[in-house]
């Protein structure tokens, strides 16, 4: 294949999806992907030893997310809804958390985001939140969004405030996220879009109309180039953020003064997650749940949350009845278990639940069969989870999405205010990438 008009740099979702529309609109487009597999962070484990796919990146499907529901069905991918009822628990008692995404709502809905823009904890302390408000916004930001409270932009969790006050449904794919960017990927034109494996991209140099990529294969040192009238990056805020000489670096040159901008104030979230294996989901036991729940609570798990643990929120592979068990921290929690390994994090995990369950450690212990986990912070082609906005980074984070001179776009779940840190947000944002060259004239055969 000749030298392709776009190069694309990230065979995630947001590469894939730029990578797609391209070639349906019969654009020649070559994808450069360091790992040696496509996806970037989803990572489904598929494993005949494990009733289910393991994933081990992104997992749910948060409300509607129209743009991978699309794909969904057009592959045929089996989508189904999670049970959602999250509970409080501790010392084997547990008790109705109500409806939390409304609660979560209606405080946030208080940020004025027509005064200065503050870190949320700023503001909880400014507006007097009654506490159990408080510790509530703190549990969530610090858990669904992995955030520090300390760092994460008030005004851009007031963005979502009202949708959270309606009830929100989450769903998951029935055979895991993989299918979605090999669906991607499987529709690629042949003759006008490929996909290199293994090409460690180390340089972007660039000017308007002109982009020369430097890249080195994952089996030899020596550096190839690659030239394109245009780039499209989709590298995460992680790798983006890394210095000169650090895993996964990228130099730019020139450095584009809006990615710079969004680079100081855009921050890295940073999860652990760990999925344990038991020989029988225990949970599920005939009164199981019955025997330790107060008033207003079901006869089943579906997500517990810990205020003091390790790991502050579980989860079990709802809606069906399997033997495993999610463990989850996010921000700060996560930035404590960084420093342990793998051993080290399944005993604070078994330590949690025993607690949380009121379940023997020496029955845990027998129970458990295997576990699964991933260190995104010191994979060098991530270098963190996912991403959220720091004081005042909302108007940066939205020139990032903006083309700088036609030439260099910037894609991925950082880049999409709307759907920040999903997959439906990285998806969306590696279409608009692509429309937006569209609209630049092919260039003359």
């Amino acid at each position: 294949m000749q030298d392709p008009e776009t190069i694309v740099i990230g065979a995630g979702a947001a590469g894939l999806a730029a990578a797609r529309t391209l070639s349906d609109a019969g654009r020649t487009v070559t994808v450069l992907e360091a790992r040696p597999r496509i996806g970037g962070r989803i990572l489904t484990v598929h494993d005949r030893e494990w009733p289910l796919p393991v994933e081990l990146g992104p997992e749910f499907l948060h409300g509607e997310a129209e743009a991978t529901r699309e794909i969904a069905r057009r592959a045929g991918l089996a989508v189904v809804e999670v049970p959602d009822e999250h509970v409080w628990t501790e010392d084997g008692r547990i008790r109705p958390m109500g409806e939390v995404w409304t609660q979560l709502g209606k405080a946030l809905r208080k940020i004025d985001t027509r005064a200065a823009d503050v870190s949320l904890e700023t503001f909880l302390a400014r507006h007097r939140v009654p506490g159990p408000t408080r510790a509530l916004a703190r549990h969530f930001v610090e858990g669904y969004y992995a955030a520090h409270v300390d760092r994460v932009s008030a005004h851009s969790l007031a963005s979502g405030a009202e949708e959270m006050e309606e009830p929100q449904r989450q769903y998951r794919l029935a055979d895991g996220y993989f299918g979605v960017v090999e669906w991607l990927r499987a529709g690629l034109d042949p003759e006008r879009a490929q996909v290199r494996l293994g090409c460690i991209v180390e340089e972007v140099r660039w000017r308007r109309g002109t982009v020369e990529v430097a890249y080195r294969s994952a089996a030899s040192p020596r550096t190839r180039r690659l030239e394109a009238r245009r780039a499209v990056v989709t590298l995460p805020l992680g790798v983006l953020k890394a210095q000169d000489g650090e895993p996964g670096a990228v130099r730019f040159d020139p450095m584009s003064p809006v990615l710079k901008n969004a680079l100081d104030r855009l921050e890295v979230s940073q999860v652990c997650k760990l999925v344990l294996r038991f020989r029988e989901p225990f949970w599920d036991e005939t009164g199981f749940f019955r025997r330790r729940a107060s008033r207003g609570v079901g006869v089943r798990i579906d997500f517990l949350h810990d205020r003091i643990g390790d790991f502050p929120t579980w989860w079990a592979v709802r809606p069906w009845q399997a033997p495993m068990m999610t463990a989850w921290a996010g921000g700060p929690r996560a930035d404590v278990l960084a420093e342990l390994g793998e051993a080290a994090l399944v005993d604070r995990a078994l330590a949690g639940l025993g607690r949380l369950l009121d379940v023997p450690r020496p029955r845990l212990e027998d129970q458990l069969e295997s576990w699964r986990t991933h260190d995104w912070r010191r994979d060098p082609y991530s270098r963190g989870a996912y991403s959220y906005v720091g004081v005042g980074g909302l108007p940066a984070q939205r020139a990032l999405g903006r083309p700088a001179e036609g030439t260099l776009y910037f894609a991925g779940e950082t880049t999409e205010p709307d759907e920040m840190g999903t997959v439906a947000g990285a998806l969306v944002s590696g279409r608009r990438a692509a429309r937006q060259i569209l609209k630049t004239p092919a260039r003359s055969r």
